[in-house]
């Protein structure tokens, strides 16, 4: 019905005359059909940019005030216009989306014109729409998060103009949800809004807090969350006033609705963290902190899961969020034992949320993060009294940590309820093993603990904890040293935190705690946790897995060490679980070694009587192992075996002086040894074992020390053989038969030490029935020592038969 005329474009929008604009309003008021509502924004985009990008004129040109005048009227009408097409809350929000970024203005004047239009566009919502229809979720808080700040603007005009905005929308709000408001509130609101024609900014900043609080009253907690990333989208748009309006709003809202905002604290947080970095000043960044902070008093297991999903390498927006924690010394033991439990979290079974603080704290976080903020409040926190007791936990918890990242878990876990995103390829130096390890130095040194860290070092502990191979060798050595210093008052927690360990589902944490054990020292039996160990460790020494099995048997036998008169009570446990290790079939070397050493240690501590017929069993056992082609095992055989030698008094003397017999010819033989430790242990356990036989003649010729034993070994074994010629000549056969079964042993060494002692017998002998034949054939040994001995051998048999010294086999009989 009507031409409109074609609308500026906005290279030409600056020069045109504002007045203009009346006719755009006209046209665009009565046109029909209406143009297209992206149509009608365009023109309103170029329209307010038109108008208010001018400078105010100067108050002498009047021609140009009242073109001035007459454009921001028009302006009014043209946006009046529009919305009275779209009177809802999508309309309203589309023509406050229009004036949003000339509220942001850097410039006084446009911020003023622009505020001043969205209060006009207020109060024709108000009048026209009042409570008739609602407004969208979040967008009340939106609309007075953009507006707020300028309750602080710089120009006085500007800021009484917020507070008409700001009040127009609290009454709305007031009217839409029929909450009281109160006529206290409203005055306040006026007190207000008188406050803020003054000119001292800080009083200004503390009026805006005032209007905050009365605000706060009309907010639900969906509407906090708009409000709080609304706030946050525009630090630093307009300037330092703003920024401190924005955080003084922040922090009001957050003070005085914490409690009630549980399910929307990740949202809030998120918002804060996200634009944190952006915030230059730092009074603004300290104030965001400390909200992240109050967030974490109330909501503690949500703030620390969002706070330990965040990237790695650690920003330095975070790192400030973590010092503040540190600052805070009873803040900071919160959230240290908060930290441990998110690590120790990961050995222990999976629990059902019973809250919804549950499943954030079982929510996954990344362990590496986890490590390197334990790292940072140990190296920041103020140390004293009131953290000492922390030091056990803290280096259980981080030798759990390294015990766990022995394998496949030593890469950060793929949580799939969260994108694990790292801001670049983390340094070479940054993984579980070695922040691990720097923590658990740096805990150390925290403690003033100089000599302890020293003598680690020293000792290679941290070097043994690197490496997979020998990580439990090096926790035995750090808990056996941390006992063992000055600084040792904590060792009863961490045995108590040991004992725990030991009883999780965890294979690695049962493992590392089992290593941890202090049953070497005093301390179990002294607070009376000894019970309990033993009991743990019974279940331990029953495990299919080795390296456990290995431990239990260890802290066992230790108790010989920390609580020796403790043995007695316990010893029908000890030894029926050291000789489960030695019969069970397929079990591994290491159990079986550790299951003798065990006993030997428990040997000295018991009495004959105190073994009851496991005396047999074990003697028999021991024997078994005499000849296994492990030299480990034969090692630790020969020792126990001694032990067992002296244990023995009257009740058990004529059994183990038939063991002895039936040892003896391998004893003689293994001090020949290929294994020089094997060697010497035989040697020793011989010697024990002489006065057995019951023979003067032997144990003189026995009396001297080991280490001219093994030389004198060849002179010992004569005297043995022309002894038993002379007392018992079957005894001394049956030991030439037994001798010779060596001769096709798989270790060289003992093939010539067995045709070696076969010479010396047969010597003292008068038969040697098909002896030669054997003796011949072992001529063609791949060894060349073995053949020699056995042509010398063969030697002597010819002397004897040439001086008819060898008598017939009846008279062997």
């Amino acid at each position: 019905e009507g031409q409109m005329p074609d609308p500026p474009n906005r290279e030409a929008a600056g020069s045109q005359l504002p007045t203009d604009l009346s006719s755009y309003h006209f046209f665009l008021y009565k046109l029909k059909p209406f143009y297209s509502t992206e149509e009608s924004n365009e023109l309103m985009d170029i329209s307010i940019h038109s108008v208010i990008s001018l400078q105010p004129p100067g108050e002498s040109n009047e021609s140009m005030k009242t073109l001035y005048t007459n454009a921001l009227r028009a302006l009014e009408q043209l946006m009046e216009g529009l919305m009275q097409r779209h009177l809802d809350p999508k309309g309203l929000q589309e023509m406050v989306h229009l004036l949003e970024k000339w509220i942001l203005s850097e410039k006084e004047w446009e911020r003023e014109k622009a505020v001043n239009l969205h209060l006009h566009l207020m109060q024709i919502y108000v009048q026209s729409v009042g409570v008739c229809i609602p407004l969208k979720l979040g967008q009340f808080g939106s609309l007075v998060g953009l507006i707020a700040p300028g309750t602080c603007d710089s120009h006085r005009k500007t800021r009484l103009a917020s507070m008409d905005v700001l009040a127009s929308l609290l009454d709305l709000r007031a009217s839409q949800t029929c909450s009281s408001w109160g006529a206290c509130n409203e005055l306040e609101l006026e007190k207000c809004k008188e406050d803020l024609q003054g000119s001292d900014m800080e009083k200004i900043l503390g009026v805006s807090s005032r209007i905050s609080k009365v605000a706060c009253l009309q907010f639900n907690c969906d509407e906090v969350v708009s409000l709080v990333q609304k706030l946050c989208e525009n630090f630093g748009a307009v300037d330092l006033q703003h920024d401190k309006a924005s955080v003084t709003w922040i922090c009001t809202f957050l003070q005085m609705r914490v409690k009630e905002l549980e399910d929307k604290v990740a949202e809030i947080l998120g918002a804060i963290l996200v634009h944190l970095p952006v915030v230059d000043h730092r009074e603004v960044r300290r104030l965001l902190i400390e909200g992240i902070l109050l967030l974490a008093h109330y909501h503690q297991e949500t703030v620390l899961t969002a706070l330990l999903r965040q990237p790695l390498p650690m920003e330095s927006h975070l790192t400030e969020v973590w010092l503040a924690v540190a600052e805070n010394v009873p803040f900071a033991r919160t959230m240290l034992h908060a930290l441990m439990g998110r690590l120790q979290a990961r050995f222990t079974p999976r629990a059902n949320a019973a809250s919804k603080a549950d499943i954030w704290r079982l929510a996954a976080v990344d362990p590496l993060m986890t490590l390197s903020t334990i790292h940072l409040l140990v190296e920041r926190i103020d140390w004293d009294n009131r953290l000492l007791d922390l030091f056990p936990d803290l280096v259980y918890t981080l030798l759990l940590q390294l015990g766990g990242s022995q394998g496949q878990e030593a890469v950060s876990p793929v949580l799939k309820t969260w994108r694990l995103i790292h801001t670049g390829t983390l340094p070479e130096e940054v993984n579980l093993q070695r922040v691990t390890i720097r923590s658990m130095q740096l805990l150390f040194r925290r403690l003033n603990g100089e000599s302890l860290l020293c003598t680690l070092e020293e000792q290679g502990v941290w070097r043994l904890l690197e490496s997979s191979s020998t990580f439990l060798q090096g926790v035995s050595q750090l808990a056996r040293l941390c006992v063992r210093s000055p600084e040792g008052y904590y060792r009863q927690r961490l045995s108590e935190l040991a004992l725990r360990g030991m009883a999780s589902e965890a294979l690695s944490c049962r493992i590392s705690s089992t290593a941890v054990c202090f049953m070497s020292d005093p301390i179990l039996h002294q607070k009376k946790l000894l019970k309990r160990a033993v009991l743990m460790l019974e279940k331990g020494a029953e495990q299919e897995d080795e390296v456990l099995r290995v431990l239990s048997l260890r802290a066992l036998g230790n108790m010989a060490l920390g609580a020796p008169r403790k043995v007695r009570q316990y010893r029908k446990l000890l030894l029926e679980k050291c000789l489960s290790s030695l019969r069970s079939p397929g079990v591994s070397t290491s159990v079986t070694s550790e299951g003798l050493e065990v006993l030997a240690k428990v040997l000295v501590e018991l009495r004959e009587g105190d073994l009851g017929s496991t005396f047999k069993a074990i003697s028999e056992q021991c024997r078994a192992f005499f000849d296994n082609e492990s030299e480990l095992l034969r090692l630790k055989a020969f020792i126990l075996f001694g032990k067992l030698a002296q244990v023995v008094r009257i009740s058990k003397k004529h059994f183990f002086k038939q063991e002895v017999k039936k040892a003896w010819v391998p004893l003689m033989l293994h001090c020949q040894d290929p294994c020089s430790n094997a060697a010497q242990a035989c040697v020793a356990t011989l010697f024990q074992c002489v006065h057995f036989w019951g023979w003067r003649a032997l144990e003189s010729s026995a009396d001297h020390s080991d280490a001219t034993a093994l030389k004198e070994m060849a002179g010992f074994q004569m005297t043995l053989c022309s002894v038993l010629t002379q007392k018992k000549p079957a005894v001394l056969y049956n030991f030439l038969l037994e001798t010779m079964t060596y001769v096709k042993s798989n270790l060289s060494r003992i093939r010539i030490a067995a045709c070696n002692l076969a010479g010396i017998i047969m010597k003292q002998m008068s038969a040697h029935y098909g002896i030669v034949s054997t003796l011949q054939e072992l001529q063609l040994d791949s060894d060349p020592g073995v053949w020699r001995a056995a042509l010398e051998t063969l030697n002597i048999l010819d002397t004897c038969s040439q001086q008819r010294l060898l008598a017939s086999p009846e008279g062997i009989a």
